[in-house]
């Protein structure tokens, strides 16, 4: 048992380097920068989320990286375009805090400031309800599994849970994280259908 264990281990070790010296050669293919889409999604999880007191701008980092890397990984192609860097404390959107103040300015969302188990935490409201009318059925149906599985961790939990995710470990810190290296997650992460389930 022990050294099927052992095996095991070196055989993702294994994957793990292939995946980082490949992910070196990997293009990061976004099919299309969507912003109106990124939009409409950052307004409805902020809806969906708005009573849990643990999300603020460091749990929607990762949500928003969660619900883009496992549709890509699930569909092969993106739901926001939105590009991800390496960050210490996990996947972090280039473009959220941008877009965040523009919607704040707009009037679509407001700031709120506060402590959150002795840390300063930055909680966006939306001040509407969400328009949804670029997103597809399935694309909702995603986002909330994804909602489900993730939006009741802490920012220290989901950070620890994705460091340990193979897109995330392939990238170089301050870097983007290519998307093609979802199809080297192992089961736990992985979220595509097995072939037996086709």
């Amino acid at each position: 048992m022990l050294t099927e264990k052992r095996s095991s281990d070196r055989a993702r070790r294994q994957v793990t380097e292939e995946a980082v010296q490949e992910s070196e050669d990997l293009q990061i293919r976004v099919e299309e920068e969507r912003p109106d889409v990124f939009r409409q999604v950052i307004l409805y999880v902020l809806d969906r989320v708005e009573g849990k007191p643990n999300v603020g701008e460091a749990v929607l980092h990762q949500l928003l990286y969660f619900i883009d890397f496992d549709y890509y990984e699930k569909f092969e192609e993106n739901l926001m375009g939105e590009t991800y860097v390496k960050n210490g404390y996990g996947p972090m959107s280039v473009n959220l805090t941008r877009i965040l103040r523009c919607m704040e300015e707009e009037g679509a969302v407001r700031k709120t400031e506060r402590v959150y188990h002795n840390h300063s935490q930055n909680r966006y409201l939306t001040t509407g309800h969400s328009d949804t009318d670029l997103l597809r059925a399935r694309d909702i149906e995603h986002i909330d599994q994804v909602l489900a599985r993730f939006s009741g961790m802490s920012a220290a939990g989901l950070s620890e849970y994705s460091h340990n995710d193979i897109p995330w470990k392939c990238a170089r810190y301050g870097k983007p994280i290519p998307y093609e290296t979802v199809f080297y997650r192992d089961d736990r992460y992985s979220v595509s259908e097995s072939d037996d389930a086709l």
